[in-house]
């Protein structure tokens, strides 16, 4: 399935820098992702769904680990909100060749219209949601208030994801994005549901759940950091 929004416009030139990089990245991730070892501490909702239990979630991941989670849940039935920046186009276009289903727009460009998208999505769909909780432009490792308010909208519990990879690179970006070496072992974590009321104003938005999400994305993440350091 593909989520379609408003389409982007680029120049001749920005148009081929894009496909060059998306091919590239294809390339990349079937040499790269393919051979990590990953495990999951928690059952992904989608085995859940599989094993005849009713739930659906919206996932919230930091933006630096973007690449691992497209390869550790690769196949899943998820949905992905994209900036409309060049590099989300890329992202974008990579996802949805893996097979990934896609909402355009973010915090400061098409933040609005791509929220309300993603909780129409979120309502009517029959899959998960993942949403990068400090993206597009950060600060890095910084909850916004994107991630509550189409929460709330779309009456999906939160799962905060950790992750940790034991080998990578990390990139000069604003998030200091993890690309895994090759074979590396992953481990993924899902925190506890937070169910945020459809009703709850900005203050309590913006105070309160801010807060709770963002400290329970610690707590996953050092949960997938001791599962990491112990060898098997």
């Amino acid at each position: 399935m593909r989520v379609t929004g408003r389409q982007s416009r680029y120049t001749p030139k920005q148009e081929l820098k894009i496909r060059a990089a998306t091919a590239a990245g294809l390339v990349l991730y079937h040499l790269l992702a393919r051979t990590y070892r990953v495990r999951f501490l928690d059952p992904p909702y989608g085995r859940r769904r599989q094993l005849g239990q009713r739930v659906r979630c919206l996932y919230s991941i930091w933006h630096s680990d973007i690449w691992t989670m497209m390869s550790a849940m690769l196949g899943e039935d998820v949905c992905i909100m994209v900036s409309e920046h060049r590099d989300g186009e890329f992202m974008a276009r990579i996802g949805e060749r893996l097979g990934w289903s896609t909402v355009r727009g973010s915090s400061t460009r098409g933040g609005a219209r791509a929220l309300l998208e993603l909780a129409r999505v979120g309502r009517e769909g029959t899959g998960d949601m993942l949403l990068t909780v400090d993206g597009p432009r950060g600060p890095a490792r910084v909850v916004k208030e994107g991630l509550v308010f189409a929460a709330s909208r779309m009456r999906l519990p939160v799962v905060p994801v950790g992750v940790a990879v034991e080998r990578a690179w990390r990139l000069g970006s604003w998030d200091g994005h993890f690309v895994g070496k090759p074979f590396t072992r992953v481990r993924v974590a899902f925190g506890e549901e937070i169910r945020i009321p459809a009703d709850a104003g900005r203050d309590e938005l913006t105070g309160r759940w801010l807060e709770e999400v963002g400290a329970a994305m610690q707590r996953a993440e050092a949960r997938a950091q001791a599962a990491l350091a112990q060898r098997g």
